[in-house]
């Protein structure tokens, strides 16, 4: 009897891990071993029966040690869970979506791929040729959001990679006068050093992360607008309207700690702060031109709510001064019922050189993004968006070529608007992966803005409009 619960034990220990996960383990595996245990100690004749019932209870109290199962467990539920139907496990199996909640992430490794594009049918865009307005029409394709990388999350160990795959757009290069703008749209132009979007390590224990390497700043709900979110394609909507219109980096280089956990099942609460010392192409957010601190506090429910408070801090060493930024955002993005409403709002207070004087100026964005989704018991459709995009900007540069911290290359009184609508539809996953495609209409309608204020004769006119045929995918 010994030789046989030492061969046992033997065998479990060698063939458990392999079957630990598969779901009809009690059925195809442990139910059918103790059958088969049963049936050769029934044919044992010579083995008394209260022999053989010590012998089995100490085998399964060796089973469950061996699979972490505490001895005292009650059977009875272990059966309960057998008897589940097909149907059921299929279920389960199908909406792990349902079952998750917001800030519980995948676990291992898993392939990051997002790309957005598209392609400008009828467009138009206003271009100043130093004594006039002119209207030239546009018609190109672009890569306005592309990442493609590996993301690691282990139970105490976190790592991410991620390459920057867009391309140039027509918009930014002829149509916008904002050096930010173009600096954080462009970051990927100029060497593999800045097509590195994302690259960092770190750990995390109890729900508490710390990293440092590249990576995205603490800052609102940026990391949401990574997803196919409602469609919207052009970098003017791809991406959060901070970094779009350049006052926060897309990317930092640094440090970052902070909180990001489920409690209570339904409610996620994340707390984050991260320094750095930029990374963009500019000239000025180079990392000996710069250092930022970037912070949030948010809170989520399920999937129907996520919002956050943020700040961000960032000094410039520009001219042999030291110049201040201080920035404030509330971002919120409310879900239910197939209605989907983001809403970015962020003030921000800094400071210019004029001559040798420092001057204060301030700017502020909002953005609304309400949509609605109708979703299909279809097997690959899911489901057919329209979404509206409002988008508000107090404060406006003069001129793409001038330096940010130019007091005379900002007019903190100006402003401009952009709207715009999308109809999409979207795929289901399939291995993985799920597509959308449709097609965006947005226009800058227009603004006249004095040039300069030696020149209060000559205005700019900042107003664009543009069709696109857009598609993309995420894993």
């Amino acid at each position: 009897m010994f030789k046989k619960m030492f061969t046992l034990l033997i065998a479990v220990l060698f063939v458990a891990p392999f079957v630990v996960a598969a779901d009809d383990f009690d059925d195809d595996f442990g139910g059918d071993f103790e059958e088969e245990g049963e049936e050769a100690e029934e044919e044992d004749e010579e083995t008394p029966a209260k022999k053989k019932s010590k012998a089995q209870s100490e085998s399964d109290a060796a089973m469950k040690d061996l699979m972490g199962d505490p001895e005292e467990e009650d059977e009875k539920p272990a059966k309960k869970e057998q008897k589940k139907s097909v149907e059921e496990a299929d279920a389960e199996e199908e909406a792990p979506a349902e079952k998750a909640v917001a800030g519980k992430s995948f676990k291992g490794v898993k392939p990051v791929l997002l790309v957005k594009g598209g392609f400008t049918v009828l467009g138009s865009y206003k271009e100043w040729n130093g004594t006039k307005a002119t209207s030239p029409s546009a018609m190109f394709g672009s890569v306005d959001e592309g990442l493609l990388g590996v993301d690691y999350q282990g139970a105490h160990v976190i790592a991410k990679g991620t390459l920057n795959l867009r391309t140039d757009n027509a918009l930014v290069d002829k149509a916008v006068n904002n050096p930010l703008m173009k600096e954080n749209l462009h970051s990927i132009q100029d060497g593999v050093a800045n097509a590195l979007y994302e690259i960092y390590g770190g750990v995390k224990f109890y729900d508490v992360f710390i990293k440092a390497g590249k990576m995205l700043p603490e800052y609102g709900l940026v990391d949401t607008w990574q997803t196919l979110g409602m469609g919207f394609a052009t970098p003017f909507l791809t991406r959060s309207l901070i970094v779009v219109e350049g006052f926060l980096p897309e990317t930092d280089a640094g440090f970052a700690i902070g909180y990001n956990g489920v409690i209570k099942k339904d409610h996620n609460v994340f707390v984050g702060l991260s320094l750095g010392t930029g990374s963009n192409k500019s000239e000025f957010w180079y990392s000996d031109k710069t250092m930022g601190i970037y912070g949030r506090v948010g809170y989520g429910f399920k999937e129907y709510v996520k919002a956050a408070f943020a700040f961000q801090h960032r000094k410039d060493f520009y001219n042999s001064k030291k110049l201040d930024m201080t920035g404030i955002g509330v971002h919120l993005n409310v879900a239910a019922y197939g209605f989907e409403m983001p809403v970015t709002f962020d003030y921000n207070m800094m400071q210019m050189v004029k001559g040798t004087a420092r001057k204060n100026v301030t700017g502020m964005l909002l953005s609304l993004a309400p949509g609605y989704a109708y979703h299909f018991n279809h097997d690959w459709i899911d489901k057919v968006a329209l979404a509206l995009r409002f988008d508000f900007v107090q404060g406006v540069y003069l001129n793409k070529e001038g330096g940010y911290l130019d007091f005379d290359n900002y007019k903190k009184s100006s402003n401009y608007m952009r709207i715009g609508v999308t109809a999409n539809f979207f795929t289901k996953e399939l291995a993985g992966i799920r597509g959308m495609a449709g097609f965006t209409f947005l226009m800058q309608p227009e603004s006249k803005v004095r040039k300069a204020t030696t020149d209060n004769l000559k205005t700019k006119d900042y107003g664009f409009t543009t069709i696109v045929l857009q598609a993309g995918a995420e894993f």
